[in-house]
Formats: C-alpha cells, structure tokens, sequence
C-alpha cells in the first residue's frame, strides 16, 4: 500500500531504543517509521530523505516498517516468509546482524554462523536456513540478460544474483569490482560479494 515515503525528518529516537524510529513529514503528514538502529545512525533530525516501507497491519495495529536501502526491504519481506517470524522479530534480525551475513549463512546451510553473528536462538536460525535456502538459491539462477555498464561474462550470474537480491546496480559492479581474481567459482563469489557489500 505504502511502498515509500520522502520526506523530513522531524523527530528521531535514540538509537538504543528496541522499537527506534522516526517521524517523516510528508506533505505535512507525519508518519511514525520504525527502523533499524544501522538505518537510524545515518538519518539526522531536519534532513530531507527516503525510505523504503512495509505496512504491517494487524487486528491492534498498522505499523510502517522502513529502511534506507531497497535491498534491506527486501529481505525484510523475505524473513516475514518464515513461519513464526513477525515483523518485529525481523527488525531485531536485521538489527544484529547485516543482511549479507544473513544471506551468506543460508547459501552455506550454516545456522551455526547465522547464530554466530546474529546472537539468534537454534531454533529460530534453523528455521530461517531451512525456510529461505531454496528462494535465496533459486535467486541465483536467473536469464542472462545484458545489464547497463560493463560486466565480465564470467559475472552475469553473480551480477543478476546480488541485484535480485535488491542490491543497486551500481553497489554490484563496484561489489564484483573488488572480489579476489583467484576467486573464481561462481557460488564463491557471490558470497565474497555479499561479505563486501555488507561491510558498506
């Protein structure tokens, strides 16, 4: 329903705040966003920005949900897919750990890293492995189609896997730019992709 929203921003939380978030006027309208402490510490009171957002309605509320990057929506909506897994549990997911890192566990079928580096419980960190794999893989493998700029033919899959992903094009040739040229194995590059893109 509300896919975006740009605006001022009016008033902010700390960032310490489990359920941190903004208010954005819009054409005089203020709108409460929630957001992740990673997006809140690059937003400042008064600056002029976009977010990308997710409506969350329930039978107690409607809640806007929002993120600096398209990319990290993105994979918000994913994680709503695993049974069990809300909206605020997804923030706190996202609020640990990167969405690369995420990512990167689920391509191993390594709940054990995913536990590593987002402090999850076993259960849960199974359950998002066994639940996203089959779409996070099946995101690899797409048409090759010829995308603006240039990028090596080796790369098309890494290229059209980390822009399904959400990524823009621009952050995925400056991410394959930098991957190690001994690398050469196509799975591998995509997770070395998505270790440099998550350090950003």
């Amino acid at each position: 329903m509300i896919a975006s929203l740009r605006g001022k921003v009016t008033y902010k939380t700390s960032e310490l705040r489990k359920d941190a978030y903004i208010v954005l006027d819009v054409a005089g309208v203020g709108y409460k966003v929630f957001l992740p402490g990673s997006n809140l510490r690059r937003v400042a009171e008064e600056s002029e920005v976009i977010v990308y957002t997710y409506l969350s309605v329930s039978e107690t509320a409607m809640n806007l949900y929002g993120f600096l990057n398209p990319a990290d929506k993105t994979f918000f909506t994913l994680l709503l897919d695993v049974p069990g897994i809300g909206p605020k549990t997804a923030m706190g997911i996202l609020e640990k750990t990167t969405m690369a890192e995420v990512q990167q566990a689920i391509l191993e079928d390594n709940a054990s890293s995913l536990i590593k580096v987002s402090g999850l419980s076993q259960k849960i960190a199974e359950k998002i492995v066994l639940a996203l794999k089959d779409k996070v893989e099946s995101l690899t493998v797409r048409d090759k189609t010829k995308p603006d700029g240039m990028v090596m033919n080796s790369d098309m899959d890494v290229f059209d896997a980390l822009v399904s992903f959400g990524y823009s094009t621009t952050e995925v040739k400056q991410a394959i730019g930098n991957i190690d040229k001994s690398i050469t194995d196509t799975a591998l590059r995509i997770r070395e992709a998505l270790k440099i893109l998550g350090k950003k």
